[in-house]
Order: C-alpha cells, then structure tokens, then sequence
C-alpha cells in the first residue's frame, strides 16, 4: 500500500510538470514602425530594442517557458500605409499587443482600427493627445505633450528666470500641441510672449530666419526661445538663429535629444540650448547602462531615447504574460494590467519605474486639499497634464547641450509623487521643500556632478567579503542652496573605513569643484559559485548622507573620469575585466525614525537616495590554482592509485591507503573552507572534492570486492575486476573533472 502510493504521488507530480510546460505559450507582438523611406533611421531603433528584449526574454530563467515572437512590418511613416498593415496585423487573433510608431500622424490614423480590435497598443515615441485622447487600449511611453508643453513654461520662468519669449513651433500635432500647452501656462504664470512662429515640419531654406525674423530691434527684446519643434527644424535653423545675433538661451522638448546636435552642429550653436526628456542617459540606471552596452555590441552606437522606450514597452508586456492567470495572458489581460500598474508596485525599466495609475490624479488630490485648507480656494487646481491619455508617469528632466553631451543641468524639477510628501504639502511649502507652481507641487533638487578614479585597488579580501582602494574623488556644482558642507556629507555608503584628505577645491566660479584623495574599504556581496574559475564584481555606491533624492541628485561626470584598465590590483591574483558608471537610486528599509517619513494607505512611502555608482569586474586568474587547488588534490588522488600495483593479497596496506587518502581528501577540504567566508550555497570547488570523494568511496567498495573473490579462490578473476574498476573509477572522475572545468570557464 505505502509503495502504491508514493508511485501515485510520483505520477501527480509528474502530471503537474507536463501541464506546466505544456502551458507555456508563444505569445505574438506586432512591432509597427518606420523601417524605410526617411524615417527609418528613427524607428530601426525601435525594432532592434525590441527584438533584443525579446530575445532575452524567450532565453531568461524567469519566463516559465513563455515566449514572445515579434511580427515586424512597415508603417513607411505614411498614415494610408500604416492603416493597411494595421489593418492586417489584427487580423491575426494571436497577436496580444503592438509596440509602435514615430511620429504622431501614423497613430492618429491606426488608433482607431487597434481600439477596434481590442489590441493594446504602446508608442514608446509619440506623445500627441490627439493620438491618445479618450482611447482606453493606447498608452503613451512618453510624457504628454501637454505636459512637456506646460512643462518648459514653467523652467523658463522658475528655473532660467527668462521673460519675453520667441515661440517657433511646427504646425503638426506634436508641434501644435506643444505650443498651446506653452502658451496656457505662459500666461497663467505672467510669462511673456512677444511672438509666435510657426515653421513647416522638416528642414527649414537657407535664409529662413532672416526673412522670418527681419526686424533687429525686436529680435534685440527676446529673452530666451521656446523651440518646439522636431529635431529636424532645429538642426537647420538654430545656426541660422545664432548667425541672425539671436544668441540668447533656447528651451527645447525632448525631439532635440538628436545626438547630430552634439555632431553635426558647432558648439557656438548649441551653446544654452536646453531640452526637456522623460529620460537622460547621464542619469542611466543599471538597466539601462546594461542595455545601452549590449544594444551598441550588437547594432553599433548608442541607442536612441525611444529605443530604450521599446525596450521598456516590451519589458511590460511580459510582465503582463507573467502576471496572467493559468490560462495565459489575452489582450484584454494585457491592457488591464498595464493601466493598473501604480506608483507602489511599479516595475522597473531601463528609462526608469514605470507606472500609469494613481500618479497626476493623487497628486491633483492633494494639492487641492492644500489650497482648500491653506489659501481657501475651492476651484480645482489646474490639472497636470491630458488626464484622457494613459502616458506613463514621467518625471521631466533638463540637460543642456555642453562639451559635446546632454549635460544633466544643475537644477531639476521633479513632481512629488511619495505620499507621505504629499499629505503634509503645506508643511513642506513652509520648510521650501516643495514649491507650488500654478497648483502644481515641484521638488526643487539640486544637482551634483560625481567622479571617480581609481588609482589602486589595495585589496580583495574573499573571506571578508570587502575591497580596499584608492581613489580620487570629486564633485561639482552649481552652487546656489548647495555649499561645502553639503558636499562633505556625501560618500560611498558601502563603506566600513574610509580615509579621507581635501586633495584641490575651486569655490570661486559659478561651478563649484572639490575633490578629495580617499582610501575606502568596502563591503562587496562576492558570488562564489563559480570558484576558482569565478569573476566578481566590486561595487562604489556614493550617495548624500541625508538628503534624499527629493533634494540632491547624483549624476556621474563621465566625461572626465579615466576609462584605462586597473593594473595594481592586490593581490595579484585577479585580472581587471571592465567597469561600468551609472545613477541609481538606494532605498533604506528605515524612516530613521524622522515623523515627515508617513506611512501610505496600505503601503510604506518609500525614501530613496540618488546613488552614482561605480563597479569595477575583475575576473580570477586560474594559473595560481593549478598549483595551490588542484595539484593537491591530484596528488592525493595519484597516491590512491598506488594500489594498483600493491599485490592484491595485500588487503590491510590497500585499503588503509584508501581510508588514508579519503581523510586526506576531507583534511584538504576543511582547510580549503576555512579561507572562505561562510555562504548558503555549493561552490565549484566543493564539486570538485565531492567527485573526489565519490572516486575514493568507490575505490573502498572495489577494495572490499576484489578481497571477497580473493578469498574464494578467484585470483584470475580478481586481477581482471581489479583493473576494470580501478581503471573505470579513475577514467569516470577524470572525465567528469575535464567536463566541470570545461562549462565552469566557457559556460554551459
């Protein structure tokens, strides 16, 4: 009865494992965009990010046997093309969403038939509510344009402290829509616009400005332009702004991240042009960088903004599969999921945490609180942006074009979304920790540049799980509510020692320079699973020691931190393989006990830190283990087989050698153990000695059988299984050893 049922408990579960994999489903996922004509250079891009998620998807560990098989076609940029493969693609009921189009023309043409079809379809691009308005199955991987449009209003005015304001916009839906969220807010923040331009998409003649703007005194009144147009207008017209003596500063929306700016154009162009982006690199996560390394091995260049957005689009669409029910993810399942993804639970992409739930509309429900009970205003507070278009929430960052890069300018506004910041708005307002901007909240955060060079990496102590290095360390500032003592208060919070000198400060320009000389020893999380064929990574996360990331915000000044490799490295057993920079953000389990830090409805508000973080990846060198780790224990295995010329009469020398050899194993073991920390997992090396010990058992057990024939008289045949399975147990343990070496240094 017991064995009847244990061989039925085996046949349940083999059941259940069948069923799971047979569950496992190929989801399809359209992918529309412009792949010729003069607009394939934007969305090739947007088909290479997605087909690389993809792919690493279908490989990942994570997916239960899911794939996702990408559909490819042509929207040639044209709206009466891009309706006819629209129009085909959801003929194939297979299809679970679509990722997809550029420019905003192409989506208002295709909204329509995708809605129709019950498909969820994301633009990691197009920003334009006319697309989006009012269709509940397309979602927006960008900002508004409404939003950037009131956005740039509100820097210029708050931030560049400029007035009298040259408007140029193109006349498309993005360029329209830009324009009258511009001129909204301009007027309800007393910002004045002294004209209007409208300009063509697309290049603008050789003369355009001139003909344009002829009068010299007027041109003489602008304060600053309000450039929302397409990159496309801006590469061609900017020189010609400058040449015409318009030089005053330009605020742009994020089309301009168009890396031809950095490129094509001169320096004495681009100087002062600020631009908007849901997204800058030089604030890039690790995702991200990841990403952006990977992308440019496998395609060339840098991917573009909206290549990261595919990404990012993708990314959500398998969390949807991964997140469905037994019976699979389904378009409507799909769409569910991604509208209801809030700020809490938000997953996090390589262009930042993406959510599209509880994010303008909380925030609109506090800030009407605060003017109901603080200003006695009962009006509702302006809205944040198209409430009707679902648009991932997307904090709004500035760079400016400077020696050759989207510099991350040196002061952001940045929307509170934590709730426990929100709930005591007037509290914050009072601290000038938030200022309200025309009923919308704002962050005031300040920005500091940080680099890192390494000068020596001391020590990698395993057993410790610690680094020790030298390094040079420096920041940069813009001033303003930043002094010294602010920056004294930032350092690498990995750190368990630290050694600190001022090493050269230049606090008398406009951007402020410290930089110290430090020698650091810090925690690192080693993985030694892999050992002694392992790599590691050792980590340098810096952060400010107490103001969050509602107030300071770390980027890393790569353009002037050393890429050479780390040559003195201690101790010399390790090889220097590669580093990588990037921002991120810590999170402390901890309030510290401060009563600002409130607990949210059914959750914790979150405190983050802006983190830059440096890693350095070293890989082990093999040659010193040869001798130090394998040798021994060979030598102990090759004493073992000594038995096979002790005479087989023998029995008391043979398998006293063989027990001897098995405690020389384990002694060797233990010993080996001990120079490591203690970890929760089995290392290569342990493998290594359990085939050992597996070769020495069997050795014992051959010792014992050849002694009982021995003692039967079968001396012939004694010598003939003698050889068999000492031969067989050494040829075993050699060709398992060969194959572990060989998936532990060339993988799988």
């Amino acid at each position: 009865m017991t064995m009847r049922r244990l061989l039925t408990v085996l046949l349940a579960l083999l059941a259940v494992l069948f069923t799971a994999e047979a569950e496992a489903k190929t989801y399809k996922v359209g992918v529309l965009v412009p792949l010729t004509g003069p607009s394939a250079d934007k969305g090739i891009p947007l088909k290479n990010a997605a087909e690389l998620f993809a792919e690493q998807f279908n490989t990942g560990a994570d997916a239960s046997g899911n794939k996702i098989e990408l559909v490819v076609r042509d929207d040639f940029d044209d709206p009466e093309k891009a309706k006819a493969a629209a129009a085909e693609l959801v003929k194939d009921e297979s299809l679970i969403a679509v990722i997809g189009h550029y420019y905003p023309g192409v989506a208002l043409a295709t909204g329509k038939i995708f809605a129709d079809a019950k498909i969820p379809f994301l633009s990691p691009n197009v920003s334009s509510p006319a697309a989006f308005s009012g269709n509940k199955w397309m979602f927006a991987m960008n900002m508004p344009d409404s939003v950037q449009g009131a956005f740039l209003a509100t820097y210029i005015k708050e931030v560049l402290k400029k007035d009298n304001v040259l408007v140029i916009h193109n006349t498309d839906p993005f360029g329209t829509a830009l324009r009258d969220a511009f001129l909204d807010k301009a007027a309800r923040l007393g910002l004045k616009v002294l004209k209007t331009q409208p300009v063509e998409v697309g290049p603008v003649q050789k003369g355009w400005v001139a003909a344009t703007l002829p009068d010299a005194a007027e041109n003489q009144r602008f304060g600053i332009v309000a450039a929302l147009t397409h990159s496309e207008s801006g590469l061609s017209f900017l020189p010609q702004l400058r040449d015409h003596g318009i030089k005053v500063p330009v605020m742009a929306p994020n089309t301009w991240s168009n890396p031809k700016f950095l490129t094509e154009v001169d320096e004495k162009y681009t100087a002062d042009v600020y631009l908007a982006s849901a997204f800058l690199w030089e604030i890039a996560n690790q995702k991200a960088s990841a990403f952006a390394s990977t992308y440019a091995k496998r395609f060339g260049g840098r991917p573009s903004v909206a290549a990261a957005m595919s990404y990012d689009a993708v990314n959500l669409v398998s969390n949807a599969i991964k997140a469905a029910d037994s019976s699979g993810a389904t378009r409507s399942s799909v769409r569910d999921y991604i509208a209801g993804i809030e700020w809490h639970g938000f997953v996090e992409g390589v262009t930042g945490n993406l959510f599209f739930k509880n994010g303008r509309d909380m925030t609109a429900e506090y800030v009407a609180k605060y003017l109901r009970e603080a200003k006695g205003v009962t009006e509702p507070p302006r809205p944040l942006g198209e409430t009707a278009v679902q648009s991932a929430y997307r904090d709004v960052y500035v760079s400016v074009m400077k020696d050759g890069r989207f510099k991350t300018a040196s002061v952001q506004l940045l929307i509170p979304h934590e709730e426990y910041v929100l709930k005591e708005l007037a509290e914050r307002i009072g601290k000038g920790q938030v200022t309200l901007v025309d009923g919308t909240p704002y962050h005031v955060v300040d920005v500091v540049s940080v680099g890192v060079d390494v000068i020596r990496i001391n020590d990698v102590s395993i057993k410790d799980m610690q680094w020790d290095v030298d390094v040079f360390m420096w920041f940069k500032w813009a001033g303003g509510r930043l002094d010294a003592k602010d920056i004294e208060k930032i350092g690498a919070i990995n750190a368990v020692k630290e050694q600190s000198s001022l090493f050269k400060e230049d606090l008398s320009h406009s951007t402020k320079y410290r930089a110290y000389r430090k020698r650091l020893t810090l925690t690192a999380p080693y993985d030694l699973s892999n050992f002694p064929f392992d790599s590691q990574v050792l980590p340098l996360e810096i952060a400010h020691i107490n103001k969050n990331s509602t107030h300071v915000m770390l980027v890393p000044d790569t353009r002037h931190m050393e890429t050479v490799p780390v040559k003195d490295i201690k101790p010399q057993e390790w090889i220097y393989t590669g580093r990588s920079v990037f921002s991120d953000l810590y999170r402390y389990d901890s309030t510290f006990g401060d009563p600002d830090y409130r607990l949210g409805t059914g959750y914790k508000s979150p405190v983050y830190f802006s983190t830059v973080n440096l890693d350095i990846n070293i890989h082990r060198m093999l040659k010193p283990y040869l001798f130090t780790f394998f040798l021994p224990l060979l030598i102990i295995l090759g004493i073992i087989l000594i038995i096979l010329w002790v005479p087989l009469d023998q029995f008391a020398p043979r398998i006293n050698a063989t027990i001897s050899g098995l405690i020389g194993v384990l002694v060797y073991h233990m010993s080996q153990k001990n120079s490591f920390p203690k970890v929760g997992y089995t290392m290569v090396a342990d493998y290594y000695f359990l085939v050992a010990y597996a070769f020495v058992v069997s050795m014992i057990f051959a010792i014992i059988l050849i002694q009982t024939m021995m003692s039967k008289g079968k001396k012939d045949e004694a010598k003939v299984w003698n050889r068999r399975l000492s031969l067989g147990a050494m040829l075993t343990a050699v060709t398992i050893y060969l194959t572990m070496t060989f998936v532990s240094m060339y993988g799988a």
